[in-house]
């Protein structure tokens, strides 16, 4: 079965082009990536203009050319996402094929402002397509409140990682993760994501200073790059905050390295997102979790099981579930070691691409061989 997938350029950073890296080895020569959006050095709108057109032209050509029993479109639902990719959807029809949109990440204010004034252009584009995957059932029920009436599909993200020394990629996305320190005060937080607003740094480091005056060896490393890194390492400066460290953009061995120096991921996030992969991939390092229910993560997130994952934005809520977690490590293991089986049986890249696969038979039709 041919199918043609959109895909970010793959040596950028970002939780959809690890996605396609990571699931590249677990799919067949007929799954074909085809990249899209922005590239490095793109500073000016007249740069991502000409860009942009000469992407649709690209697309354009490679439909002329290619025989795909499917084409797989990635926006997210982010209002230049949601144009960019209606107008490769447009695209696809006029050659004829079937689509498969899969909506990455979710702005719930980008989904208002479709409500208010453009659903019935939304869904004149949208729903052209043959159906649709999301990360979550809440996504699925926005899409069906929209007058979405295609099938819609549910999955998810991949716990894995760039290939490492001594095996393939994904072989080592499913190791335990460093034995605790030997120092009975020592507690190292991992924060790891795109430094975005809305992606819940400024709580973390508050409640890791309320954690810190209780515990004086916890420590939290920040993984990632992004706009919010400059007022963060401020905001540090300022409060004259210690045990802060920031690693910057980290992947391959230096990623596995944080995830395998860490006791616990931390990541209070009130952003648009799907399925963060930072969390599948704690999981699979064995860490346990604190997060927030947004998005994709209430549909398998055990709370209390798999870590925390708290309503609130206070960093004072967050600082007790992180001090229970410091003192007891115990539990810290016991969480670990489940999230690290859990990931094991529902995150690993080949169990990901399986499903997705399964996807695209049952969208294309089922009668085409995978």
């Amino acid at each position: 079965m041919k199918v043609l997938i959109t895909v970010p350029r793959l040596d950028m950073p970002g939780g959809v082009a690890n996605y396609y890296r990571t699931l590249r080895g677990h799919l067949d020569a007929d799954k074909e990536y085809f990249e899209i959006g922005r590239v490095p050095g793109e500073t000016s709108r007249w740069q991502e203009l000409r860009r942009l057109v000469g992407d649709y032209r690209r697309f354009h050509r490679r439909l002329a050319d290619g025989n795909f029993d499917l084409v797989h479109l990635n926006p997210s639902l982010v209002w230049r996402s949601v144009i960019r990719d209606g107008l490769l959807l447009l695209i696809a029809k006029r050659h004829d094929h079937k689509v498969l949109v899969f909506f990455r990440g979710w702005e719930p204010a980008c989904e208002t402002r479709i409500r208010r004034r453009f659903l019935w252009l939304f869904r004149l584009v949208y729903g052209k397509a043959d159906a649709f995957v999301v990360l979550g059932e809440v996504f699925r029920q926005a899409l069906v409140t929209m007058q979405i009436t295609a099938p819609i599909h549910r999955a998810t993200t991949v716990a894995g990682k760039a290939a490492l020394a001594g095996g393939a990629p994904g072989d080592r996305n499913l190791q335990p993760a460093a034995e605790s320190p030997a120092r009975p005060d020592a507690f190292s937080l991992l924060f790891l994501s795109r430094l975005d607003k809305g992606k819940g740094l400024a709580e973390a480091i508050e409640a890791f200073s309320l954690l810190r005056t209780r515990m004086a060896g916890a420590e939290l490393v920040v993984a990632g790059d992004g706009p919010e890194r400059s007022s963060a390492e401020k905001l540090v400066q300022d409060r004259q905050i210690t045990g802060v460290r920031f690693i910057g953009h980290v992947d391959g061995a230096a990623k596995d390295r944080a995830y395998r120096s860490a006791s616990a991921f931390f990541f209070p996030t009130f952003f648009g997102e799907g399925m963060p992969n930072s969390i599948l991939e704690a999981m699979a390092c064995g860490l346990p979790v604190v997060t927030r229910p947004v998005g994709g993560i209430p549909d398998f997130f055990e709370d209390g099981r798999m870590g925390y994952a708290l309503d609130s934005r206070s960093p004072a809520d967050f600082a007790e579930v992180l001090l229970r977690l410091a003192q007891d490590r115990g539990l810290c293991a016991r969480i670990g070691s489940y999230n690290r089986e859990y990931a094991a049986r529902h995150f690993s890249a080949p169990r990901v691409a399986e499903r997705l696969v399964d996807i695209y038979r049952e969208v294309a039709g089922g009668d085409t061989s995978g």
